[in-house]
Formats: structure tokens, sequence, C-alpha cells
């Protein structure tokens, strides 16, 4: 996907988290491993912490201007 923020290269990956360990976003088709947890890869910052789980899969990060794009809907 181009970034179109910068227009460069956006990888995809996938978001996850559970509440206790923060945001994670990990290339690829898999969430972060407990590994990538503990040792701090692929912390989205940005993401406070909250109780309960989730994934995002399709997330796109873009190295270049620090910017992510996921599809989504809001419910009612």
């Amino acid at each position: 996907m181009t970034c179109p923020f910068c227009h460069g290269e956006m990888q995809r990956g996938v978001m996850s988290g559970d509440g206790r360990t923060g945001v994670f976003w990990k290339a690829g088709e898999r969430k972060a491993s407990l590994v990538d947890q503990v040792v701090g890869i692929g912390t989205v910052k940005a993401a406070k912490r909250r109780l309960g789980a989730f994934t995002i899969d399709n997330a796109y990060y873009c190295a270049a201007c620090k910017k992510m794009i996921f599809d989504t809907e809001i419910g009612r």
C-alpha cells in the first residue's frame, strides 16, 4: 500500500494488545509474540493501555512518516 501522506511504501501487519502489556504492531500476518512484548519490539507508543484484549488485522504502517492506517466501522 502506498502511504497517502508521504507516498512511501507501507508495511502490512497486525496490531494487538491485551490491556496488561500495551499495544503492539508486527509486520506480516501474526500478532506480536510474548518475546516481542517482553523485549518491547513493535510497541505502539501512541496507544494507551486499557482493559480487554484486541487484534486489528491489516494495519498498515509507514516507517517514513510514522502513520498507521486500518479500516474500521463504528458500531451504534
